[in-house]
């Protein structure tokens, strides 16, 4: 979330398509590269993050 852009994935469809990778045969993981808590003052990118984190690994 270091420089989110307008036109991206939501987070419903993120949490989806992630699923779907994870689920194929030698799939292994996911990486989060770029995280800046610096450019999110207010922490709500934080959240969002935890969000997608905890949809993704229930």
């Amino acid at each position: 979330m270091d420089s989110p852009d307008a036109g991206g994935l939501d987070p419903d469809t993120l949490v989806a398509v992630l699923r779907r990778l994870l689920a194929l045969p030698g799939a292994a993981g996911f990486e989060l590269t770029v995280f800046d808590p610096d450019l999110d003052p207010d922490g709500h990118q934080a959240e969002l993050v935890a969000d997608i984190l905890e949809r993704l690994l229930r």
